[in-house]
């Protein structure tokens, strides 16, 4: 077998057999994983004038992923996240091919070495349970969009999560208010409740559009869904109007996700304790959902309010300068 060749095979099996049969990993992670490998052989051959049918392990070092890295970061502008985002398929790939090639360990290695690259971390931007109402005002009554906004705010869903609901993941409980299964990152399942008002915008919507058990919940034009990218120029229509109506929001970033920090946030301002908010997010990792506690401005006041002190400033003596450094070292 060919150096090439080995290569070759080693990315076949890494996506076939280790992401999709041993580790089951999201549709989201494979097309992510599969853009990072894209972009470095399309790299290799522009920059390097190697064609993808030559690359051969040689051509897969620290320093060429390194190099690759930079060139994302300069030529085309990818911010550290980006970046951190592609290098996980190297590292992920790596600890896959040391495996099943050991006479490749050492560079394999090398390449897990790679540090990630570091990112400023920014507050996280949400929008008020006030601010939420503004954009639920600016949607047209019963339409598809003011259910898409009512149900991203009251389920906290990625948005991803929320545009492959069908709706036979949609349950009625006693009490007449829907339950909503979603399938989420890492092939993790969780149900949340909706309120009623949700619910019914939800029912009224299937029933109207007599939608069946395997049918989606948001349909979308030419796909089988609404895309990510079809939800977010809904939600950029109602934000201009929102923005028109209310100034103050014109400086606020409203996107699918903020929806879903603004979930946490008003749970965690109602009272919830931080691992119930982790569960309804379907953090696997309670770390995750600290963020939304460190952003919280409430609870940053009340925490200063309960350290408050009624401090009394006392005349300081002048300075006076020892005749005696030990003597100064010593009074330290």
């Amino acid at each position: 077998m060919t150096a090439s060749a080995n290569l070759t095979a080693l990315i076949e099996g890494f996506f076939l057999e280790w992401m999709e049969r041993d580790r089951k990993l999201s549709g989201n992670t494979v097309a992510s994983y599969r853009d990072a490998f894209t972009l470095y052989f399309r790299w290799l051959r522009d920059k390097r004038g190697i064609e993808p049918l030559e690359v051969s392990m040689s051509d897969l070092t620290a320093d060429s992923v390194n190099e690759f890295l930079n060139y994302l970061a300069d030529e085309r502008g990818c911010c550290p996240k980006t970046l951190n985002c592609r290098l996980s398929a190297f590292w992920s790939f790596a600890k896959y091919a040391a495996r099943r090639a050991p006479q490749h360990l050492g560079q394999l290695s090398e390449i897990s070495k790679i540090p990630n690259r570091k990112a400023r971390r920014r507050e996280i931007g949400y929008l008020t349970p006030d601010e939420v109402e503004w954009m639920t005002d600016c949607c047209e009554p019963g339409s598809e969009t003011e259910l898409l906004v009512a149900m991203l705010y009251n389920s906290g869903a990625r948005i991803s999560e929320l545009v492959t609901v069908k709706v036979e993941d949609v349950r009625t409980s006693a009490k007449g208010n829907c339950h909503v299964h979603f399938f989420g990152k890492g092939r993790k399942d969780r149900t949340v409740p909706l309120w009623d008002a949700t619910s019914q915008l939800l029912l009224s919507h299937i029933e109207q559009l007599s939608l069946k058990e395997d049918d989606y919940v948001f349909a979308g034009r030419n796909v089988d869904h609404l895309t990510r990218s079809g939800a977010r120029s809904r939600l950029d229509c109602v934000a201009k109007k929102a923005r028109a109506a209310h100034p103050e929001l014109a400086r606020k970033k409203i996107t699918p996700h903020v929806f879903r920090h603004s979930t946490a946030m008003a749970m965690l301002a109602a009272g919830v304790d931080i691992a119930t908010v982790a569960i309804w997010l379907g953090h696997e990792d309670i770390n995750t959902t600290h963020k939304y506690v460190v952003s919280d401005m409430a609870v940053k006041e009340e925490a200063l309010a309960k350290a408050r002190r009624d401090w009394q400033l006392k005349p300081r003596k002048p300075y006076k300068a020892s005749k005696d450094v030990l003597d100064f070292l010593n009074s330290l």
